[in-house]
C-alpha cells in the first residue's frame, strides 16, 4: 500500500507533542487518583501528597473576601502588582539577605510555573541541563519538553543529599547550560550550608552556567539556616525561585514568583508572562500580599509544627527512618532491602495497608530504592499511617533489629 503526500501531511496533524505526548504520570498523582476515585479507600492515609494539612491564616482568606468586595479582579501588570513586587522586595532583604528591586521579581501562578517558564526563558534545543537526582520530577520534564537534554547528577543518602562539587564538574560539557538545586530538598529535605552554596555560585559563575534554584521550601529548616545563593556578590548568573503555596499554606491559590538581576533573563520572562498568563491571578496576589504582612509569623507557626512531626516520624520508624531531614517536610525511606521496585512497593502497600506514599522512581533514574514520606497530615492521621507502614515493613527483617512490631 502506497502512502501519498497528502496522507502523511494529515498523518502528521494529528500527533502531538512528542514530550508531553509520551510523558510518563507521576506516581504521586497515580497513587493519589487510585484513592480519590474508589469507595473502598475511605479509610486510607496520604502521606505521599506535600499539601499541609493545617488551617490556613484567617487573615488571607478575609483579605480575599476584601478583595472580591472591592471588585479588585482584573488584570495586574505582567510581573505582578507592584504593591506585592515591593512587599517582596522588602522580604528578600529580611529573610533572605538578597538586596534587589522591584524589576527584578516576576510574580507567577505558583513556583511550579516558575520553574517551567525560567527553564523555557534559558535554554535552547539540545542545550544540558544538571538536574538532581533524587529531585523534583518537573525539572526533568520542563527541560526535556523545551528540547533540552537531562544530565543527573546523583545526590547520595551517605553524603547527606548534598550536591558533590567534583562530579558536578565532571558532568559539565561545552554543551551544559543550566544547574539547578534545590535547598531545601524535595524529596531529600537535605539544606545546602552557607559554604557548599557559595562554592556552588562560584562554580557556575566560572563554568559560564546559569544557577536556578529552588527555594520552595525556604521556611521549613529545622536546626540550620536556610541560605539563598543571592545572597553571594557576583550573582547576575543566578535564578531565585519561590512559593506561597508551602510557607503559607495556599497551594490552590497558585502563586510564586522569580527573581534574577539579569537584563536579558528579565526581558525573557517578562515576555513569556505576556504570551502565556497575562498576569499571575489577581485574586491570588492579594492574598500574597497579605501574607507577607504577617511578618513571618504564620510560616514560623508552620516550621514549629513541622519540626515536632519531623521528630515524630524518625522516631516512630526506628530503624526504617534513615536520615534526619533538615528541611522541606518529606523522608525518604530506603526500601532496598525488600527486594521490590519502588512502584511495586507503593501499590502493595496500598493495596495491603491503605496508606498512600511516593514512590522513589518518580524522583529519578537512581531513586528506586526510596520511598517519599509526606509528615504533612494531621498527628493521629499520621501517627496511624506511620503504624500501617512500619508494620507493612516487618515482613522484611533487617540485621540486627528484632522487634519490628
Amino acid at each position: 500500500m502506497t502512502i501519498t503526500a497528502s496522507a502523511m501531511t494529515t498523518i502528521a496533524r494529528h500527533t502531538v507533542n512528542d514530550v508531553l505526548g509520551t510523558l510518563p504520570r507521576s506516581g504521586i498523582r497515580r497513587l493519589t487518583d487510585q484513592v480519590m476515585g474508589s469507595r473502598d479507600m475511605d479509610d486510607a492515609i496520604q502521606l505521599g501528597f506535600g499539601q499541609p494539612q493545617e488551617a490556613t491564616d484567617d487573615l488571607i482568606r478575609e483579605a480575599i473576601i476584601k478583595a472580591t468586595d472591592e471588585r479588585t479582579l482584573g488584570y495586574t501588570e505582567n510581573a505582578g502588582m507592584r504593591a506585592l513586587r515591593n512587599a517582596i522586595v522588602t522580604k528578600l532583604a529580611a529573610r533572605n539577605q538578597i538586596n534587589t528591586d522591584i524589576e527584578s521579581i516576576f510574580v507567577t501562578p505558583g513556583a511550579t510555573y516558575g520553574v517551567a517558564v525560567t527553564i523555557g526563558c534559558l535554554i535552547n534545543p539540545g542545550d544540558e541541563v544538571l538536574v538532581p537526582d533524587p529531585g523534583y520530577p518537573n525539572f526533568a520534564a520542563a527541560v526535556r519538553h523545551y528540547g533540552g537534554v537531562v544530565k543527573f547528577y546523583q545526590l547520595r543518602q551517605d553524603t547527606g543529599f548534598i550536591p558533590d562539587l567534583s562530579q558536578l564538574t565532571a558532568l559539565i560539557s561545552p554543551a551544559t547550560k543550566v544547574l539547578i538545586i534545590n535547598s531545601p530538598g524535595n524529596p531529600t529535605g537535605a539544606v545546602i550550608d552557607a559554604g557548599m552554596m557559595e562554592q556552588l555560585v562560584r562554580l557556575t559563575r566560572e563554568r559560564g552556567l546559569w544557577l536556578v534554584s529552588d527555594e520552595v521550601y525556604e521556611t521549613y529548616v529545622y536546626g540550620c539556616r536556610h541560605v539563598s545563593p543571592l545572597s553571594f556578590t557576583g550573582n547576575d548568573h543566578v535564578v531565585g525561585l519561590y512559593s506561597f503555596s508551602k510557607s503559607y499554606n495556599i497551594t490552590g491559590l497558585r502563586v510564586g514568583y522569580v527573581v534574577t538581576r539579569h537584563p536579558a533573563l528579565r526581558r525573557a520572562l517578562l515576555n513569556a508572562q505576556e504570551l502565556y498568563i497575562s498576569c499571575a491571578p489577581s485574586i491570588s496576589q492579594y492574598a500574597a500580599l497579605q501574607a507577607l504582612a504577617d511578618g513571618g509569623a504564620y510560616p514560623e507557626a508552620m516550621r514549629a509544627v513541622y519540626q515536632q512531626k519531623r521528630d515524630l516520624v524518625m522516631n516512630m520508624l526506628g530503624p526504617y527512618a534513615g536520615r534526619y531531614p533538615d528541611g522541606a517536610f518529606y523522608l525518604l525511606v530506603d526500601i532496598g532491602f525488600t527486594g521490590l521496585h519502588s512502584d511495586e512497593f507503593a501499590d502493595r502497600l496500598l493495596r495491603d495497608t491503605h496508606v498512600v506514599v511516593a514512590p522513589g522512581a518518580t524522583f529519578g533514574p537512581s531513586s528506586d530504592q526510596y520511598i517519599r514520606i509526606a509528615f504533612t497530615p494531621e498527628v493521629e492521621k499520621l501517627m496511624a499511617g506511620l503504624t500501617r507502614l512500619k508494620q507493612f515493613l516487618s515482613q522484611w527483617p533487617i540485621a540486627g533489629y528484632e522487634d519490628h512490631r
